[in-house]
C-alpha cells in the first residue's frame, strides 16, 4: 500500500461495501459478541444502557445456541462475494489499468469491522464507502458519516465517497422488478388473485415508548416511498403471475411502535384470503440473513395448505455487481473531476 501523494497517473481507489454483519455460526461467543457491537451502536441514537446492551446480547445468543435450525447467517458470506463481483466487474472496466481498485467487504457488527478497514485503506488515493442498505438512517449510512466526521480532517474528506439514497434510486427500483420478474418466470403460473407476491422491508420506529417520534432518523419515510414505488412498478408488470403485491415489515418488538402491517399482520390477512401461491421477496435488503433467510419456513407453519417460496435477495448477482459499478463510476468521476469509463 502506498501513501497518498496526490492524483498521479495511476490511482489506487479503495471501495468498501459496508455491511451490517451477523454471526456466522451458532457459537454463543460469536452471537454475543455480534449483538453487543449492534446494541452499542444503537445507543449512539437510541441511548440503550449498557446494562440492556449485555442483557439482550446475553439472550439473544442463547437462544440462537439453543435452536438447532439455527446454523449461523449467509450475510457475511454473501457480502464477501458481492464484494468479489464487484471486483471483477470493476478490473474489467479500469481504464486500462490507469485506476487500480481494493474493493473489501467490511462490517458494523462483526470482523473485519468499518473502522478497521476504512483506517487500512485511507492512505489510497481515494475511499467509496457502498452503504450496504437500500434505506438510508442514522444506524446505516449515518453511522459511516458520523464515523468519517470524528476521525477525519475536513480537507482529507475531499477523497472520500460515500454512496446511498438506494431507496430513491429508479435504476434501483427497475433492477429489484426485473429480479423478481425473471424469478417468476421459472413457475409457469398465470396471473391469479391467489397468486401473491410479499415484498419484505426492514421495521422502522414510528413512534418511541413513550408514544413521541423518535429522536434519530430512522429512515420511515424512504421505506415507506420505496415500497410504494416498488409496489406501483411491479403492479404494472404484466411479466409476472402475481395478481396481488403486498408489503409486509420485519420489525423488532422493542422501543415503541413499529411500522405496519408487520409480516406476522400480513401473514393472518393472508390465511383468511384464499390464496394458494405466495412468493416471499425480501426488497428491503441487499444480501440474505437471519432477518429473511428463515421466512419461508415461518409462513409455511402459517399457511400449510398454500405454496411457498422465496425470491432471493440481489444478492452477489451479475446484475447487482452491474448496477453498483455504475454507482461507483460515478463516485469515482466526482471525485476524480473526469468522466470514468
Amino acid at each position: 500500500m502506498r501513501a497518498h501523494t496526490g492524483m498521479s497517473d495511476n490511482k489506487r481507489i479503495a471501495v468498501i461495501l459496508a455491511a451490517h454483519g451477523e454471526a456466522e455460526t451458532s457459537r454463543f461467543a460469536e452471537n454475543y459478541r455480534v449483538s453487543r457491537r449492534t446494541l452499542e451502536h444503537a445507543a449512539a441514537v437510541m441511548g440503550v444502557p449498557p446494562v440492556l446492551q449485555i442483557g439482550i446480547s446475553l439472550f439473544s445468543a442463547l437462544k440462537k445456541k439453543l435452536n438447532p435450525r439455527r446454523k449461523g447467517s449467509p450475510h457475511n458470506r454473501i457480502s464477501r462475494e458481492q464484494a468479489r463481483e464487484l471486483q471483477n466487474y470493476l478490473g474489467e472496466r479500469s481504464g486500462n489499468g490507469r485506476i487500480v481498485f481494493d474493493v473489501h467487504a467490511a462490517f458494523s457488527a462483526s470482523d473485519p469491522s468499518l473502522e478497521e478497514v476504512i483506517e487500512t485503506t485511507k492512505h489510497h488515493d481515494a475511499q467509496i464507502l457502498v452503504s450496504m442498505s437500500p434505506v438510508d438512517n442514522d444506524l446505516t449510512c449515518g453511522q459511516l458519516c458520523r464515523y468519517l466526521a470524528r476521525t477525519r480532517p475536513a480537507d482529507d474528506l475531499s477523497r472520500v465517497k460515500v454512496i446511498s439514497r438506494f431507496w430513491c434510486d429508479a435504476a434501483l427500483h427497475q433492477l429489484c422488478a426485473a429480479h423478481v420478474v425473471a424469478a417468476s418466470a421459472e413457475t409457469r403460473l398465470g396471473r391469479s388473485e391467489r397468486h401473491v407476491l410479499l415484498l419484505l422491508f426492514h421495521g422502522t420506529l414510528v413512534t418511541d415508548g413513550s408514544g413521541e417520534l423518535p429522536a434519530f432518523r430512522t429512515g420511515l419515510d424512504e421505506t415507506m416511498a420505496f415500497a410504494a414505488r416498488l409496489t406501483e412498478l411491479l403492479g404494472s408488470d404484466v411479466r409476472h403471475p402475481y395478481g396481488r403485491i403486498m408489503t409486509a415489515f420485519l420489525n423488532h418488538d422493542v422501543g415503541g411502535e413499529w411500522t405496519r402491517p408487520s409480516f406476522e399482520e400480513t401473514a393472518a390477512l393472508l390465511a383468511d384470503s384464499g390464496v394458494s401461491n405466495v412468493a416471499l421477496f425480501a426488497a428491503g435488503y441487499f444480501a440474505d440473513g437471519n432477518e429473511t433467510v428463515y421466512r419461508e419456513q415461518e409462513l409455511r407453519s402459517m399457511l400449510p395448505a398454500c405454496t411457498i417460496t422465496t425470491i432471493p435477495c440481489l444478492n452477489a448477482s451479475p446484475a447487482f455487481a452491474g448496477y453498483l459499478n455504475g454507482r461507483v463510476a460515478g463516485a469515482v468521476s466526482q471525485i476524480m473531476l473526469t468522466p470514468f469509463p
